[in-house]
């Protein structure tokens, strides 16, 4: 197994800042979004919306991001 090294982007970083105070402050990643709606937490709904939002923002700049 080969490992090449790669190129440092602060976007990672500021990327990564980002989704953790989302997680933070929502207590929830993608898959038990779900569950919490399931289990009658309807206020987890806008947080749902915003992990689909920040889906549609990332698909209509992904080419203009470097990889």
């Amino acid at each position: 197994m080969a490992f090449s090294d790669k190129k440092f982007h602060w976007g990672n970083v500021w990327g990564a800042v980002l989704f953790g105070i989302g997680w933070a402050i929502t207590g929830a990643c993608p898959g038990p979004l779900f569950a919490q709606i399931g289990s009658g937490f309807t206020v987890v709904i806008v947080t749902l919306l915003s992990a689909v939002a920040g889906t549609w923002v990332y698909g209509k700049f992904r080419s203009k991001i470097p990889h």
